[in-house]
C-alpha cells in the first residue's frame, strides 16, 4: 500500500498488515553524495536578472511512532528542496535517530531530488526519527533586460519540449483550449505581447474560487476555478499556443513560468505570477522552490505526479505506527 501526504505536515495512522513488500533501495534509486546533493551547477539563464538572495530555513523528514505493536520494513521517500538557478540549497543539520537504517538520495527527471529512509524495526513505544536542517537562499526574479526582443522557440531544446505537452488535468490539445489560444495569438504583436495577452486574458475572465483542483478545460467552460486551477489553465493555454510552460512549486501556492529565446537561440524561463498580484516576466516573492513542474514519476508508482509527496512503503510487522512528515520553516541552528 501506497501512503501520501501533499505540501504540508501530516499525520497517517497506518493499519496493521496492510502494507506490500518493503521497498529494496537498489539499483533503481541511484544514491548520490551529501556534497553532490549540495551543488550549485546550474547557471544562470542568459538575459535574466536576480536580486539579492533570501536565505530561510526548512526542517525535512519524517518521524514514524510504532504505536500498538512493532513495526517492520518501512521505507519512506521524502521529495527535498533543490538547486536553481535562482536558488541553493545546502544541508546544515542532519538528526537520524538509532532506529533509521539507511539514508540516500536519488535524483529523478525533472530535478526532483528525494531523500530515501529505511526503518528496519521501531519496537512498541519508540520512534524513528530522520530530519534535515536545509538553507534555502532564494533570489527574486528582476526579468529580462530586452523582452520584447524575445521569441517563441520554434525548435526547443528536447529537455524543454515536454512542457509543450500534456500533464495530469492539463491537456493543450482540447480543442476549447486550443480554439482560446489561437484567438488570444491572432493579434499583431511581438511574442511578449502575445504571451501577457494570454496571461491577462487569464486574469480577466477566469474567477477564482475554493473549488478543487479541475482540468484545464473546465476551468476555461467554467470560467472559475481555485487558484492551481487557474494557473493550470494559463500554462494550457500557453502550450496550447507553442509556448513551453509549467507550474512552480512554493510553500501554499504556485505560480507560473513560460519559455523564451532571445536572438541567439538561449531559452530563458520566465516567471509570472497568474493569481495575485500582476508580475509577468519577474517574481518579487523569492519563497522556496520545492518542484518545478507538473508531471513526475517515480518508481513506486505507475500513474504521474503533478506534484510528488512525501510516500511510505514497505511491512508494518504487526504494528500500527504513525508516521509525521516534517515540512515547515523553522529557526537557524545554533
Amino acid at each position: 500500500m501506497l501512503f501520501s501526504a501533499r505540501r504540508h505536515l501530516s499525520r497517517y495512522r497506518l493499519p496493521a498488515l496492510t502494507f506490500v513488500a518493503a521497498l529494496a533501495v537498489c539499483g533503481c534509486l541511484t544514491s548520490i553524495a551529501h556534497a553532490q546533493l549540495e551543488r550549485g551547477s546550474n547557471p544562470e539563464p542568459n538575459g535574466v536578472r536576480y536580486g539579492e538572495p533570501v536565505s530561510v530555513f526548512w526542517q525535512i523528514g519524517t518521524v514514524v511512532q510504532a504505536n500498538q505493536g512493532p513495526v517492520r520494513g518501512l521505507t519512506v521517500t521524502i521529495p527535498i528542496p533543490t538547486d536553481w538557478p535562482e536558488q541553493t540549497v545546502k544541508i546544515v543539520e542532519e538528526d537520524f535517530s538509532p532506529h533509521v537504517g539507511n539514508v540516500g538520495y536519488r535524483e529523478l527527471a525533472g530535478n526532483l531530488k528525494q531523500m530515501l529512509v529505511t526503518i528496519p524495526g521501531v519496537d512498541p513505544g519508540q520512534e524513528a526519527r530522520a530530519a534535515l536542517i536545509l538553507e534555502i537562499s532564494t533570489r527574486p526574479v528582476l526579468g529580462p533586460e530586452d523582452p520584447e526582443s524575445l521569441v517563441i522557440p520554434r525548435n526547443p531544446p528536447r529537455d524543454t519540449r515536454k512542457f509543450l505537452g500534456s500533464s495530469p488535468y492539463l491537456n493543450p490539445r482540447h480543442r476549447d483550449v486550443r480554439r482560446q489560444a489561437l484567438e488570444l495569438m491572432e493579434e499583431d504583436g511581438t511574442d511578449w505581447e502575445k504571451v501577457e495577452r494570454i496571461y491577462d486574458w487569464v486574469r480577466d475572465n477566469i474567477t477564482q474560487s475554493n473549488d478543487s483542483l479541475s482540468s484545464a478545460e473546465n476551468t476555461l467552460e467554467n470560467g472559475t476555478g481555485s487558484a492551481e486551477s487557474i494557473v493550470n489553465l494559463f500554462v494550457a493555454l500557453c502550450r496550447a499556443a507553442k509556448v513551453p510552460a509549467r507550474i512552480v512549486w512554493v510553500p501554499n501556492h504556485q505560480y507560473a513560468e513560460f519559455y523564451l529565446q532571445d536572438g541567439e537561440g538561449n531559452g530563458i524561463w520566465l516567471p509570472c505570477q497568474v493569481v495575485g498580484d500582476r508580475e509577468f516576466g519577474s517574481m518579487s516573492d523569492a519563497r522556496p522552490i520545492l518542484q518545478r513542474g507538473e508531471n513526475f514519476t517515480v518508481p513506486e508508482k505507475d500513474d504521474p505526479y503533478r506534484y510528488v509527496p512525501e510516500l511510505v512503503r514497505g511491512t508494518a510487522g504487526g504494528g500500527r505506527p504513525t508516521v509525521q512528515f516534517l515540512r515547515d520553516q523553522t529557526a537557524a541552528p545554533n
